[in-house]
């Protein structure tokens, strides 16, 4: 509760401080936006539980090139608030082709994480598989802390979007009850969560070969290089492909040099059809992830895992009935697929359908059933849940 109270100072201040700082340079603007959220999840064989978060967004442009912006994560988690930096990063814009970035920001081979996550403007009220801390084994990181640069070129009717950054790269995981000997290292942390993300999963040791992306501190002194390429035919239609090449064993242990290789592909699209009376909506992503097989101890085995979802929503607001033109239906389907011979050995499919009722262009109220297979070595149980999100973006 006290940081609660922190940062709503903080904001007050910030707020308060935009007219001084106007009055001596006209250049300086402060906005104070986000999203707010609440859920009510009700899976099958647990209890129904309410959920509440609140992500205040802060940006500041100093002038017209340089520009700050931050985010910050309220979440109600065992009994007590949980805090933690989303994203905090400086920029600077050199012209309209390049912007230089620096702090801790989104992923950008992970657009999901990028563009659509917010509970306001993501789909349905869950993340999918792979994409996030939330929802079982992660396969790529949400966020950075390094260096990025990033822009765009139009190449005659047709565009180019390109990022290109170098960060703190993931971490291997060694569960510390391995009893070769070989493997007790992590992030250097010894309660980390089982999705290697802050904010997503339980505490405890995490599953050997799975990765830690915390990004702090980095436990060796390579640093991951990774990127992205966009594709815009048409301006409906965005295409792209990712990469991240990290090494991410620890240093001075048998598996320092330990590599991983990420490969994202995705693909958006969104176009209004007259003759279906609405907006369609297609977003997908492929995540695949390699981690070297070092040959022994624990991590003696081919360690290849994949991940992806494809996503189709309708909005009929072209019809005459304004309850109807405020519907939006939604269906995804998400499977991930983890190495056979790991640990952690839980492939799962899902599919997911909803309905939303947008109360204003911002403000959403998602009613959602999910029906979630996991496959065990030699069985598969299948559980369902339905969740309620009342969602909004400031």
């Amino acid at each position: 509760m006290n940081k609660f109270r922190l940062v709503l100072i903080l904001a007050t201040v910030l707020l308060l401080s935009q007219n001084l700082f106007s009055q001596g340079s006209p250049t300086h603007k402060f906005l104070l936006g986000g999203y707010g959220f609440t859920n009510l999840e009700m899976e099958q064989n647990q209890n129904a539980q309410f959920e509440v978060g609140f992500n205040p967004i802060f940006l500041w442009s100093i002038n017209n090139n340089i520009l700050f912006e931050s985010e910050l994560e309220f979440e109600l988690e065992d009994g007590g608030t949980s805090t933690a930096l989303e994203y905090a990063q400086i920029m600077y814009i050199m012209n309209k082709y390049i912007t230089f970035g620096a702090g801790k920001f989104l992923n950008p081979t992970n657009i999901f994480a990028e563009r659509f996550h917010p509970a306001w403007i993501n789909k349905l009220p869950g993340m999918p598989l792979g994409l996030s801390g939330h929802t079982g084994v992660q396969l790529v990181a949400g966020t950075q802390v390094g260096l990025q640069v990033r822009g765009g070129v139009s190449a005659g009717p047709t565009k180019f979007v390109y990022a290109v950054y170098v960060s703190n790269g993931p971490s291997l995981n060694i569960d510390e009850s391995d009893t070769t000997g070989l493997g007790k290292q992590g992030a250097g942390n010894n309660s980390i969560t089982n999705e290697g993300e802050e904010g997503g999963g339980h505490s405890g040791i995490a599953a050997s070969g799975t990765l830690n992306y915390g990004n702090i501190p980095d436990n060796n002194g390579d640093k991951a290089i990774g990127g992205r390429i966009g594709f815009l035919p048409i301006p409906e239609l965005e295409i792209g492909y990712g990469f991240e090449t990290a090494r991410v064993g620890t240093d001075d242990t048998q598996y320092s040099d330990v590599r991983s290789f990420t490969n994202v592909f995705d693909l958006s699209y969104v176009k209004d059809y007259s003759s279906l009376a609405g907006r369609i909506d297609i977003r997908g992503q492929y995540t695949w992830l390699q981690v070297d097989n070092p040959g022994i101890g624990v991590l003696n085995y081919e360690n290849i895992s994949s991940a992806w979802y494809v996503q189709l929503a309708y909005q009929p607001y072209y019809l005459e009935s304004s309850f109807l033109q405020n519907l939006e239906f939604v269906v995804r389907y998400d499977q991930l697929d983890l190495p056979e011979g790991a640990e952690l050995n839980v492939d799962k499919n899902r599919i997911a359908g909803g309905v939303n009722y947008w109360i204003n262009h911002s403000t959403v109220v998602k009613f959602a059933y999910e029906s979630t297979t996991s496959e065990f070595t030699d069985e598969s149980e299948t559980e369902s849940a339905f969740v309620f999100q009342l969602a909004m973006g400031f």
